[in-house]
């Protein structure tokens, strides 16, 4: 039931972040769409990169410094590629 369960939601997620930032990048949908479309994406990316900081936070409290180091450094890198993304993303839209 596990794998099941963990195969939907890895399905479902390469489907709403790589659907969605074509799907933002397409200059045939009207701009209300690509902007709501991109707003989604940042919430979700906002919550996914703030779990991964709160993880950071708890092991660094527990003692495990080697390993919240780690997390903080790929949650920093995450976030620096998630930036680039959004400005090619905007570049499309200024793109007329």
């Amino acid at each position: 039931m596990d794998a099941i369960l963990e195969i939907l939601m890895e399905m479902l997620g390469t489907v709403l972040v790589e659907g969605g930032a074509d799907a933002a990048s397409d200059r045939r949908r009207p701009l209300w769409q690509r902007v709501l479309i991109l707003s989604l994406l940042g919430l979700f990316f906002a919550a996914v990169f703030g779990l991964m900081a709160w993880g950071g936070i708890l092991m660094a409290r527990e003692g495990r410094i080697a390993a919240a180091v780690c997390i903080f450094v790929l949650d920093f890198l995450l976030i620096a590629l998630s930036v680039y993304k959004l400005c090619k993303i905007l570049r499309a839209f200024s793109r007329k």
